[in-house]
């Protein structure tokens, strides 16, 4: 039912029936005669029609009421419907005007190409008006195109072509449209031109008015209206339809859909008080005449809404609406005008809540991205903090606001999520920013920023966020200070030759003098390579170091490099220091340095990289027990911040800690935590540190086979150019030994002290190398040259843990009789330092000496104690010795002595000695004799160390005896539950 449009239908019924009236005087009379008709001849009248009014007003049910009407009047209507989707297809009109039209001069030519610039080839307007001539010559005929607006620029030529010639040659079709709203794009200046010529009716709809929803609601409720002069709202009728008004305009589409989705209930008295709820329907239609309305309805109409939030905020100027919506104010006139039309906006709000709540929740992505951007903006001039208007940048498609501030306040943003671990969203920020700078150096600083804060997060994406710096490095526009930062990074992941191409490029591009920024960075760059990547020192040998000034300034005041510099000089220290108290002296000042730096940072993405080289430091000064200390405080923090990079280095730092503890066990599972943590290609070079914990935990632990499956993994091949290649070579020349393949283990660890020597790093507490030849070559019956390597070791002022190792090897290759004293010196040193591993396999060998010289009682003693202490920590291999054989435990005993039953008395100890312990003096030595240090102890026992010194002291005094390895393990406190 159409209501209020009874005039127009008249109007445009007149007009079409004129057609066919003009037609037939034309062709009956000629052409002269139809110049004389009557003033109602469509020819004087126009020939176009054109019906026009806001989105849902009824045009397109007016148009197909009007066709039914004169379907009589022998008319040939050619129709054809456009929409906003099909616009750009050429010809789309034509061919759906002429679909139904057979004709025996086949298909037009519609496709074929101009040349000369022109939209539409001329053969194919002659042909198209030659086929509606045809047509018409045989009756008359209308052309009704529904949504001329939508039509296609091609279209529209051919039609602008084929009526001008009908007019001037006084013939032809007549063509009627409906034209709706199309806010914000400009009209096609054919489609202006083509209308400006309409000299036929021009009918405008709007609105319902209330008595015409009060009209259409009485014909679907089944009632009658009121009669013309009765008082508005004098019925229910006239109440529920001054409610439907409201709440849509008038909009007939509006009002049909809540009518469906509420007539039961208006039928039942409801609804007619004012308010109308609006149902799934009508917010769908509603939906529909947004985004009917124009390109820009959607955003225009969120603007309006306010952006966000259930309650509406006031309506914006429309100057500030349209900087919200990023569009011109004229656009934003003619949205909010059209949308008013439709019913939608009352002024500049909503008419209805529900709409309001359906455009904010349901607008295309691009839509609000663009609303948010403008928000953004808007934020930011008004002063908002970095993190507010970097929450309306994120996530924008298509790109941001072309504006030097977008950058620099997503990067803002980025550092202050950083503070408060929101690292997902700091890379974002950077991500965005890195996309919409036009800086190309600030593109590369938020790249270099994104890739360090993506390995804490993401390792496995770490390399791939590093190609485009490495792109720009080699295509030579990468900045000196960039390129000298992407150092670290392309090292390690292996790119040592792309690494070394930075360098070169930063000393070739580095104006002479250099600044003091340079100068330091180049220093810093020095002190990486010497202390890890020692391969490529030799090219900055023409470079020369930061000597104060202005450039030591700037060093000091980048705190970056403070622990590399440490573990530099923990390095170097192997080789500078030319005795024993001044290496002491060095290892002491580089641990106290080591651990202020640790003390006075917290872990974050600038501070990883110095506190893992402080905590290298502490490992390589034997300071096991602060470096075990420190890196589980950190770990704790690092899965704090769920850092599966920061975790995984220094999982891998914590189990070689574990491995000089005398741990294979622990060490082992630290190793494999770490290495689960990280892909391969994620851990690059630096995959030698967790491997090589792997593999020397599993040699350790006897598990040969596991261990060779290690070692026959593929590794970076420039990973034995750097201190990581150490650590593995270390670890493949003790599983070699370990294997009897004695060759190839002497061939390790003589390589592998060559390029410590080379490299400067001649450090033990990095990997005594000295020890391993010395192993090899009594394995090889070398002793001499065994003997040699021990004492060099023994030389060099190493820990009291190296020193242990070292005269346990000594012990190996001097003469039976010497054998004791030595080994006894040793198993003092381990047992202070707490490496349990060695301590059992020093203890294992001074058991056969002592049986070997005939002290069978002191040699069970000592193989008890051993066989003891590598059950509880774990290890299951001693070092091989002739005529032995490995018991089930993995310590070597001598082939004549049998396993040590538990309980079995292997020393004689007074009766009334021992019974005078009491308990707690009989845990402590219990734990003592089995190889606990006294921290260890308290830590069990949960007791000072003061107070396990005192129960030693009265122990040593009770049962006579004066050094802790000569505490019995038979007593049979039960060691597991003790701990």
């Amino acid at each position: 039912m159409l209501v209020e449009r009874d005039e127009q239908i008249a109007k445009l019924t007149a007009w079409v029936t004129g057609v066919a009236r003009t037609h037939t005087a034309t062709y009956s009379a000629g052409r002269a005669a139809a110049g004389r008709n009557a003033p109602d001849d469509p020819v004087r009248a126009g020939r176009t029609a054109v019906v026009s009014g806001p989105v849902a007003a009824g045009k397109t049910a007016l148009l197909h009421r009007v066709l039914e009407l004169t379907a009589d009047s022998g008319v040939r209507i050619l129709s054809a419907v456009t929409s906003a989707s099909e616009q750009h297809i050429p010809f789309g009109v034509v061919e759906e005007l002429l679909r139904d039209t057979a004709d025996t001069a086949g298909p037009l030519p519609l496709h074929g190409s101009a040349g000369n610039g022109e939209l539409v080839p001329a053969q194919t307007l002659m042909a198209f008006h030659a086929r509606l001539a045809g047509l018409v010559a045989r009756g008359p005929v209308v052309i009704a195109i529904d949504d001329v607006q939508y039509a296609d620029p091609q279209s529209l030529h051919c039609l602008l072509y084929a009526l001008g010639r009908a007019r001037s040659t006084a013939g032809g079709p007549a063509l009627v449209v409906t034209r709706g709203p199309d806010a914000g794009a400009p009209a096609p200046r054919v489609l202006d031109e083509l209308l400006r010529q309409a000299e036929g009716p021009h009918l405008r709809l709007g609105p319902l008015s209330a008595r015409g929803v009060e009209e259409l609601l009485a014909h679907r409720t089944g009632e009658s209206p009121l009669p013309a002069g009765a008082a508005p709202g004098s019925s229910r009728t006239a109440r529920a339809a001054a409610s439907l008004h409201t709440a849509t305009g008038g909009n007939p589409l509006l009002v049909h859909s809540l009518l469906d989705d509420r007539v039961p209930r208006l039928r039942a008295g409801e609804a007619v008080d004012g308010s109308f709820p609006a149902g799934e329907q009508f917010v769908q239609n509603a939906l529909i005449c947004v985004h009917r309305t124009g390109a820009e309805g959607l955003r225009v109409a969120q603007g309006v809404g306010g952006g966000g939030g259930r309650a509406p905020p006031p309506p914006p100027p429309r100057p500030l609406l349209a900087r919200l919506v990023e569009t011109d104010e004229r656009t934003v006139a003619e949205v909010v005008d059209a949308l008013g039309g439709t019913g939608i906006l009352q002024g500049e709000r909503f008419r209805h809540g529900a709409v309001r709540r359906a455009v904010l929740e349901s607008l295309a992505d691009d839509a609000v991205a663009a609303l948010r951007r403008r928000a953004a903006r808007l934020s930011y001039e008004a002063g908002a903090a970095p993190m507010v208007v970097a929450s309306h940048l994120l996530g924008q498609e298509p790109g941001l606001p072309d504006e030097d501030w977008v950058p620099g306040v997503l990067a803002a943003a980025a550092h202050t999520a950083l503070a408060s671990q929101r690292v997902e969203f700091a890379v974002r920020c950077l991500r965005l920013a890195e996309e919409c700078s036009h800086d190309e150096r600030e593109r590369f600083q938020l790249r270099a920023d994104m890739a360090k804060f993506i390995w804490r997060t993401k390792p496995s994406a770490w390399a791939q966020e590093l190609q485009p710096l490495n792109a720009a490095l080699r295509q030579g526009t990468l900045p000196v200070g960039d390129s000298l930062r992407l150092v670290g990074g392309l090292l390690w992941n292996g790119w040592i030759d792309d690494a070394a191409s930075a360098i070169q490029h930063a000393i070739d591009a580095t104006p002479q003098p250099p600044d003091p920024a340079t100068t330091a960075q180049l220093s810093h760059v020095r002190i990486l390579l010497a202390s890890t990547y020692p391969t490529l020192l030799g090219l900055l040998d023409g470079v020369p170091s930061p000597d104060g000034g202005a450039a030591a300034r700037h060093s000091a005041e980048d705190g970056a490099m403070a622990g590399i510099r440490v573990l530099h000089g923990v390095l170097s220290a192997g080789t500078a220091a030319p005795g024993h108290r001044e290496r002491a002296a060095l290892d002491e000042e580089s641990a106290l340095a080591a651990e202020r730096i640790l003390a006075g940072i917290r872990l974050t993405d600038e501070t990883h990289f110095t506190i893992r080289a402080c905590l290298l430091s502490l490992l390589y000064t034997e300071r096991l027990g602060e470096a075990a200390l420190w890196t589980d405080r950190l770990l704790d923090e690092a899965a704090a911040h769920d850092a599966p990079g920061w975790t995984a280095v220094m999982q891998a730092m914590r189990a070689h800690m574990a491995l000089r503890r005398g741990e294979p066990a622990q060490a082992r599972l630290l190793a494999e935590q770490a290495l689960e943590q990280l892909t391969p290609h994620a851990w690059g070079v630096g995959i030698g540190m967790p491997l090589s914990a792997l593999v020397e935990a599993r040699t350790a632990m006897g598990d040969h086979e596991a261990a060779a499956a290690l070692l026959d993994h593929p590794v970076p091949e420039k990973m034995l150019e750097t201190r990581y290649g150490l650590h593995y070579l270390y670890a493949r020349g003790g599983h070699r030994l370990a294997t009897g393949r004695h060759h190839a283990a002497l061939t390790d660890f003589m390589a592998c002290g060559r390029l410590m020597r080379e490299w400067n790093m001649d450090r033990e507490g990095l990997a005594p190398w000295r020890i391993g030849v010395a192993e090899a070559s009594l394995a090889l019956g070398a002793r001499d040259q065994a003997e040699r390597f021990a004492r060099e070791q023994l030389a060099r002022g190493a820990g009291p843990r190296v020193r242990g190792l070292a005269l346990r090897v000594l012990a190996a290759a001097r003469p039976l009789a010497d054998r004791p004293a030595l080994l006894d010196r040793a198993v003092t040193l381990l047992q202070e330092e707490g490496d349990a591993h060695e301590l059992a396999r020093t203890l294992a060998d001074l058991g056969t000496a002592y049986e070997r010289l005939g002290d069978a009682a002191q040699g069970r003693s000592c193989t008890r104690r051993a066989w003891r202490i590598a059950e509880v920590r774990g290890s299951r291999e001693g070092a091989p010795r002739p005529r032995t054989e490995p018991s089930e435990t993995g310590i070597t005993l001598p082939r004549a002595m049998p396993a040590p039953v538990p309980g079995a008395a292997v020393r004689t100890t007074r009766p009334s000695a021992a019974s005078a312990l009491t308990d707690a003096e009989r845990r402590v030595a219990s734990l003592a004799a089995h190889g606990y240090t006294n921290r260890e102890i308290g830590a069990k026992l949960f007791i000072t160390v003061s107070t396990v010194e005192q129960h030693l002291t009265r122990v040593y005094r009770k049962i006579n005896i004066t050094r802790r390895q000569d505490l019995p393990v038979s007593w049979e406190s039960d060691v597991a539950h003790t701990a």
